[in-house]
């Protein structure tokens, strides 16, 4: 990862009018030097920044030497707005300490006058104010190589943008920039560890802030100051920064990438849609890569850290019965409907298809009947359907009993008997009696690690018997990605919640467990997701005799 610049460098360039009437002899003087250095300052010319520069020195010059509380208004603004625009000509020339103390002048002048009552009314000049000044923190911390003199500046900074959010609660380039100082994630330019506060929690907070305040989740139906014209970039850049606060150390320079260990036990709380939501670190972390892909599918970053956090994911629903039951408990009445119509899925007959196919290649009678078949996933039959008149005995397994009903009610006699429950130990169940033929449609995209699965068809399906299957690929983009930042990888958790599975993958776990790969086929657009086809594979294996070849 890059450095990660600041999320705003916006110049700030007050105009104030010249039409302010001159109550005391400096006003004139000091309205004139303002003008002048603002209009320098906006032309990109050599030698117009030293011009500013010194228009507004001049016009500091000329100010009463002490922040009268008498001043009204008028002459309050044009106070902040010549120490403030020196400070941002100051800041632009690289000159930073200098910078620092005009934005401080700035700001002091505010918390005087605001003990007067003129706070109102100054609070958006003194808020842009203290923005600078944390802008200007914000660098000098960032060249500091003592880390004492590091942590204080950014504290600073931290102090800087917080009175801006004060001042003005609809800043959100503070909100994010107090977001950065805080919780900044990844390397700089050098390859250094960027710097910040690492106050994960805290950094979380304010980018989310400043999301809310942008897309009006903070309920007050206000404009934003200042806001961006890429809006949705924006914020894909803040949703993904949240993600890297979730799982920082994957992203430090001295990080090998690995998504193994201690830290991904750990679980977070974020608030979604209002709602605080506790999950595994990794998996909301994943939420926020996809999130910000969402709002900007162009976000490099966050389409490469999703794809680090789901390869090989250990969490989700996939790795917990409980979740799969529920899904298919309350999505029992449409499961049918929305499958087959809403969906187009047509794994199904593509599987029979399959099936015979690679039975011919090994000159096995296509009509020839299988003793025992067994459809796992079996759902409402819409694969029982096609394999029954190969079937002696049909048997539906399924995790949830409401499909089940809908199964019997939909297809009476379509299948000889039904268990209910976890697939492994039932397969296990069958080593005395196994199993011919196993059928699983769409049913192992909620394993992720095949390992147990595999045990379990080992034990329970007969020597000579077959599997055929479907399981989920990735997209053609992911896969690019994957192969490129996780060169091993071997599945990947979808924001589907589904598995999508590398073929690579399947052939080695199967062949681990004496099953031969006769017949592999692509199985792309079996069906959509959010009106795009989805790849897919087609597996038919065979149980070859776990005896040893010398043995024979």
């Amino acid at each position: 990862m890059t450095g990660v610049p600041y999320l705003i460098l916006a110049v700030l360039c007050l105009s104030i009018s010249s039409t302010i009437a001159a109550e005391s002899g400096w006003v004139d003087a000091a309205l004139k030097f303002l003008v002048e250095g603002n209009k320098a300052l906006q032309v990109a010319e050599v030698g117009k920044l030293e011009e500013a520069i010194e228009a507004y020195k001049q016009g500091v010059e000329t100010l009463p030497a002490e922040c009268d509380k008498s001043l009204d208004k008028k002459q309050a603004q044009i106070i902040l707005s010549l120490h403030t625009q020196l400070g941002q000509a100051l800041s632009y020339a690289g000159d930073l300490q200098s910078a620092i103390d005009s934005f401080r002048s700035a700001c002091i002048c505010q918390r005087e006058w605001s003990e007067g009552g003129k706070n109102e009314a100054l609070n958006q000049l003194a808020s842009k104010a203290y923005f600078s000044l944390g802008m200007a923190y914000q660098e000098s911390a960032s060249s500091a190589t003592d880390e004492v003199k590091q942590r204080e500046q950014l504290e600073l900074s931290v102090r800087a943008y917080g009175h801006a959010t004060k001042l003005d609660p609809l800043y959100w380039s503070s909100y994010a920039n107090l977001g950065v100082i805080l919780a900044d994630v990844g390397q700089d330019g050098n390859g250094n560890k960027v710097k910040s506060l690492e106050m994960y929690e805290e950094g979380i907070l304010a980018y989310q802030k400043a999301i809310d305040i942008l897309t009006g989740a903070d309920g007050s139906n206000s404009i934003p100051t200042d806001p961006p014209e890429n809006i949705r970039e924006v914020v894909a850049e803040l949703q993904y920064r949240i993600g890297l606060c979730l799982v920082p150390y994957l992203f430090s320079p001295d990080s090998d990438n690995e998504t193994d260990g201690e830290d991904n036990e750990k679980d977070c709380t974020l608030t979604i849609d209002s709602k605080p939501i506790t999950r595994s670190c990794l998996e909301l972390a994943a939420y926020q890569f996809n999130r910000a892909a969402q709002y900007d599918a162009l976000h490099v970053g966050a389409q490469n850290a999703l794809v680090l956090v789901t390869a090989d994911a250990s969490f989700g629903m996939s790795t917990d019965v409980k979740k799969v039951e529920a899904l298919f408990e309350d999505y029992a009445s449409n499961f049918e409907s929305s499958l087959v119509d809403e969906l187009g899925y047509n794994a199904f007959h593509r599987m029979r298809r399959g099936f015979d196919r690679a039975l011919a290649q090994e000159n096995e009678a296509t009509e020839k009947k299988f003793l025992k078949v067994v459809d796992a996933g079996c759902g409402t039959g819409l694969a029982g359907v096609e394999f029954r008149n190969i079937s002696q005995s049909l048997i539906g397994i399924d995790l949830s009993p409401k499909i089940i009903e809908h199964a019997k009610t939909k297809r009476p006699g379509l299948y000889d008997s039904f268990q209910t429950g976890d697939i492994n130990p039932i397969l296990r169940d069958y080593a005395e009696q196994p199993i011919s033929l196993l059928v699983a449609a769409d049913t192992f995209i909620y394993f992720n690690d095949l390992t147990d699965l595999f045990a379990s068809m080992k034990d329970g399906i007969e020597e000579g018997g077959y599997a055929v299957f479907s399981l989920e690929n990735v997209s053609e983009e992911s896969e690019a990605r994957l192969n490129a930042i996780v060169p091993e990888w071997r599945w990947q958790l979808t924001p589907s919640g589904r598995v999508a599975h590398r073929k690579e993958y399947v052939e080695d776990i199967a062949k681990a467990n004496s099953f031969q790969t006769i017949l592999y086929d692509k199985l792309d657009n079996f069906r959509a997701e959010k009106g795009e086809g989805v790849r897919g594979h087609l597996f038919v294996l065979r149980k070859d005799s776990s005896r040893k070849k010398d043995e024979l």
